[in-house]
């Protein structure tokens, strides 16, 4: 069934759109993924209890169960990257559909969204919660026994501590960097 969609005409417009909708929301999840997912439940603990970040306490809610937010990212990632070259086959040849999908989602579905989300994750990642949630809803017939069966499997919590040495070493380095010092005295 290759491209029997005429060019120009408002069909083919239609299925352009609904291929850049694809593309952004697999560019979305993707970015998403990395920029929630690479946040530690501690260090949004310490952003909200000590500097009071309005933007740390919208996501934790969000992040608290990281089982359940990379089932639903991911499911809907593969949902948008299996629909995409469905679409694209319905204007151009096979052959070109795989080509051109591969070539938009590698672009603008993860090199340019992971790009942004790791250095801009924190608020991406705030001003979407409110897409997430619906994300959650629709998929969470799906998301939330997969989650739960990665909780079972896992674990829970994966919280990030140091062992004391660690810390010790992590405190040390960022008071030589401020200049105040932090020497090995112990």
């Amino acid at each position: 069934m290759a491209s029997n969609v005429p060019c120009c005409g408002a069909e083919f417009s239609l299925y352009l759109l609904e291929i850049v909708g694809l593309v952004c929301s697999v560019g979305l999840m993707a970015g998403l993924t990395l920029g929630l997912m690479s946040l530690g439940l501690v260090d949004l603990e310490v952003l909200m209890k000590i500097l009071f970040c309005f933007v740390a306490t919208k996501i934790f809610p969000v992040v608290k169960n990281q089982h359940l937010l990379l089932c639903t990212l991911l499911i809907g990632n593969s949902l948008a990257i299996e629909t995409l070259p469905i679409f694209l086959d319905k204007l151009v040849p096979p052959w070109a559909a795989i080509l051109v999908s591969m070539t938009l989602i590698l672009m603008f579905g993860e090199i340019l969204p992971q790009a942004v989300c790791t250095r801009y994750g924190l608020k991406v990642g705030a001003t979407m919660t409110p897409l997430f949630r619906v994300l959650l809803f629709l998929f969470f017939p799906i998301s939330y026994p997969i989650s739960k069966v990665f909780d079972w499997m896992l674990g829970k919590g994966h919280a990030a501590l140091l062992r004391r040495a660690e810390l010790k070493t992590f405190v040390d380095f960022h008071g030589n960097e401020a200049g105040k010092g932090g020497g090995s005295n112990s």
